[in-house]
């Protein structure tokens, strides 16, 4: 599951800005010009079709003439029914206001151009021309039910969505809204959720380049240096995909995103799906031919449906009067081959109040879980876990590569009626969610259904088992096309209700939720067959038992088995990059050819506690340390697994504060929270041992080989720092008054002789720690450690003694 890092730090300024960098890289690496974007606009059904091109023909006759009228000069002629005295004022006042921005360009033009409010402004009259013209087309009573109204902001400046978490304004918008409301000026207040598209404007990239274009479309700024994207375009585009993430994380059924960037005169339309962002050629604004597809584009997602819109269609969102608002999922029942397309029957709806897990990444699976029964009538007592996301997955089956359905059934399968202990989701439907048509045939969810064949035949990967990420590969050439993987919209139920982790109350409960977390993975490894390769925040959750008694009534429990292979059957290397950057290891970072093990999620495990240890397990410790951080001015090395865009650089990053203990110690540890004498702080004490004696039995295992210990490749190091330190020296000029002082005193782990086992070295420790023999000894001594704090932790809270981690 992508995971949304951003509680780590409370700081909106500092969240922005790495939003804005991150989403800078993206438009670097992910959009792409297609030919054919905006016919992924046009209606699936041919009816629907049929009366949208015939509404465009109008609307766009109506606007060339309005266009062309001279005020005072005869009389307006527009095609009927648009022909009517009501309407053909307000035309003629926003067909006059445009003309600067349509029509062949004056020095007075350009000077209106170089204002950005300006080109908000004509953007915003050019859709409420538009949306006057439907609404008369379009005013029966018996309108279909899925016609919406594109509002702009009607201010014409930046604004900020009411239900925003940034910072950021917004240029302009388009806002869905019914067709029963009236257009007036736009709207003046607009919240994500209910957002179609962002337009990010900006002024001409130059201006003396507009001044000798002459009238001809398409002749500015249309073609550029060596193909290179120009400087204002480029901010444009970073802002609009920065813009995605709030839209996908307020809208729980939206699975692709339309936007548009304005630079001058000319406008492009984007689609964003999973994997890459596809970009319309430039309409030139001033060109009536362009002009049509623009307005053919605004008819489009007025009048299709809301798959067109990039919704999903089995993800209904409900407010009536009776039961108020809600989410129906309509959820396949399992299968053991493939999609049933013939029977209804084998759909169930499920109702939720909503996610607990909500999508927040411009691309990727854009993972949403929701707590949710079959029964409406107890839609406030949820008792099963809705997951809902795009699956990458494969066209042909393939034994060796499991989808996560077959993950679950075969955790499902060796579980059985329970084992004692071990906390696994159990599968109760699941499978490729899908749109039924007019005729009554369903159409499977994929990314086949929303991308012509021309499309995927320029773009698509050519086996869907090469290397596919939800993370870019910082390796790649600038100039490789972005891959359109095969993803299915999947829906997966399973039965226990958990909370995300961080709704833990104490360090003691973190403490337990990673063990119960950790025991599973161990369970499913050696049971199922089948490697996590995905430990983060977001893939281990809390659940609540508050009738327990004799133990305590917190558990941990491991979801999300996207990225879970059997490394038994899988034994070429597999580099694909798979997680989150702050919790990835390192061989995963830098793409090693080597097969992924156990090691790889016990690092994360390190790594997700090292991350939620700095900067607060719950909302009330983030606010509070973040307050801390902020004044103490304490730098924080630990952000720098997140902040690069180049994964190789964070692996660096990684290696360097991992290398030694005194490395490990200064760089992260020190950094966790300990309560002084005013007790504001919180207190982590406990964390802090638990993740130095992790780092120990993963880095500095006196048990095997010195060739397995340590983190920089031997010829980078030549002697830098001792890898067998075990110095726990004060460091303080890296605190401030003892706000964040470390924990000493700390007991260290007795020298152990290594195991005698022989086995070829290579320059890097973490490939020699893959090794059968150390590989089998340090996870041995992981889930020692983890046991023993686990515990001590639950002996803290009900006095009893937990089972030995298997």
């Amino acid at each position: 599951m992508g995971t949304d890092i951003s509680h780590a730090n409370s700081s909106k300024t500092e969240l922005d800005t790495v939003a804005k960098l991150d989403a800078e890289r993206l438009a670097e690496e992910k959009i792409r010009f297609d030919p054919d974007v905006l016919a992924m606009a046009y209606p699936w059904d041919e009816a629907a079709r049929t009366v949208a091109a015939n509404s465009t023909k109008l609307v766009a006759e109506a606007l060339e003439s309005c266009l062309h009228h001279l005020p005072g000069v005869g009389v307006l002629n527009l095609p009927p029914p648009l022909d009517n005295s009501d309407l053909r004022g307000r035309l003629a006042l926003l067909a006059e206001a445009v003309k600067p921005w349509l029509l062949p360009l004056t020095d007075k033009v350009v000077d209106l151009l170089s204002k950005e409010k300006a080109i908000y402004l004509y953007f915003r009259d050019v859709v409420l021309f538009v949306m006057e013209c439907l609404k008369v087309l379009h005013a029966d009573s018996d309108i279909p039910a899925h016609y919406r109204l594109l509002l702009p902001n009607s201010t014409g400046s930046d604004s900020k969505g009411k239900d925003s978490t940034q910072g950021f304004k917004v240029d302009q918008v388009l806002v869905l809204r019914p067709w029963s409301d009236t257009i007036g000026q736009g709207v003046k207040d607009w919240h994500y959720a209910n957002i179609l598209a962002v337009a990010e404007a900006k002024v001409p990239d130059s201006a003396a380049a507009i001044k000798s274009a002459s009238s001809t479309a398409g002749t500015i700024l249309s073609s550029f240096v060596d193909g290179r994207v120009p400087p204002k375009r480029k901010a444009a585009q970073g802002q609009m995909l920065c813009y995605s993430r709030p839209i996908y994380e307020h809208q729980h059924n939206r699975i692709l995103i339309w936007g548009l960037t304005i630079c001058g005169s000319l406008v492009r339309i984007y689609n964003s799906g999973p994997d890459c962002a596809l970009s319309s050629a430039d309409l030139d604004m001033r060109d009536a031919g362009s002009r049509r597809q623009f307005v053919e584009w605004l008819v489009h997602m007025c009048l299709g449906e809301d798959e067109q819109r990039g919704f999903n269609p089995a993800v209904q969102f409900v407010d009536e009067e009776q039961r108020g608002k809600y989410w129906k999922i309509d959820v396949p029942a399992i299968v053991d081959e493939g999609y049933h397309s013939d029977c209804t029957d084998h759909v169930t709806s499920y109702y939720s109040r909503g996610p607990i897990v909500v999508a927040g990444s411009s691309f990727g699976r854009n993972t949403r879980g929701f707590p949710a029964t079959k029964d409406i009538d107890n839609i406030d007592r949820p008792d099963v876990f809705v997951k809902t996301a795009w699956q990458h997955t494969e066209r042909k089956p393939n034994s060796t590569r499991l989808a996560e359905l077959d993950c679950l059934k075969l955790i499902k399968t060796e579980f059985g009626s329970g084992k004692d202990g071990i906390n696994v989701p159990i599968l109760v439907a699941g499978g490729v969610m899908a749109k039924r048509l007019n005729d009554g045939k369903f159409v499977p969810l994929t990314t086949d259904a929303f991308y012509s064949s021309d499309i995927l035949q320029r773009h698509e990967i050519v086996e869907s088992s090469q290397a596919i990420d939800d993370e870019p590969n910082p390796l790649a050439e600038p100039s490789q096309p972005p891959l359109i993987a095969f993803r299915q919209q999947y829906a997966l139920v399973t039965d226990k209700i958990c909370e995300p982790l961080k709704t833990v109350k104490t360090a003691d409960e973190l403490i337990i939720v990673l063990f119960d977390a950790m025991r599973a993975h161990s369970w499913i490894l050696e049971n199922c067959g089948l490697l996590h390769r995905d430990i983060s925040p977001n893939n281990i959750m809390v659940g609540r038992n508050e009738a327990a008694s004799d133990r305590p009534s917190v558990y941990g429990m491991l979801i999300d088995f996207d990225c879970a292979i059997n490394p038994s059957l899988e034994r070429m290397g597999r580099p694909e990059r798979t997680g989150t950057k702050p919790f990835m290891s390192v061989a995963n970072l830098e793409g090693h050819p080597e097969q992924r093990t156990e090691l790889d999620d016990w690092e994360s495990l390190l790594y997700v506690l090292c991350w939620i240890a700095t900067f607060g397990i719950n909302a009330t410790d983030r606010g509070i340390l973040a307050k801390a951080h902020k004044e103490l001015k304490i730098p924080l090395k630990i952000s720098l697994w997140h902040a690069s865009s180049d994964m190789v650089a964070i692996a660096d990053d990684k290696r360097s504060h991992l290398h030694a203990l005194d490395f490990f110690t200064t760089n992260i540890t020190d950094r966790f929270p300990i309560q002084g004498e005013d007790g504001k702080l919180p207190d982590y004490r406990s964390l802090q041992r638990l993740a130095v004696e992790l780092y120990k039995a993963l880095f500095q295992n006196r048990k095997v080989e010195e060739n397995c210990r340590g983190a920089l490749k031997r010829r980078d190091y030549d002697g830098v720092g001792d890898v067998d330190s075990s110095s726990e020296e004060d460091d303080n000029s890296n605190r401030v008054g003892g706000a964040l002082q470390s924990f000493k005193g700390m007991t260290m782990e007795p020298s152990d002789s290594t195991d005698n086992v022989s086995i070829a070295t290579s320059n890097d420790p973490f490939i020699d720690r893959m090794k059968h023999s150390a590989k089998k000894v340090i996870i041995e001594s992981l889930k020692h450690k983890l046991d023993k704090h686990a515990k001590l932790a639950k002996g803290k809270i009900t006095k009893s003694v937990p089972t030995q981690l298997v």
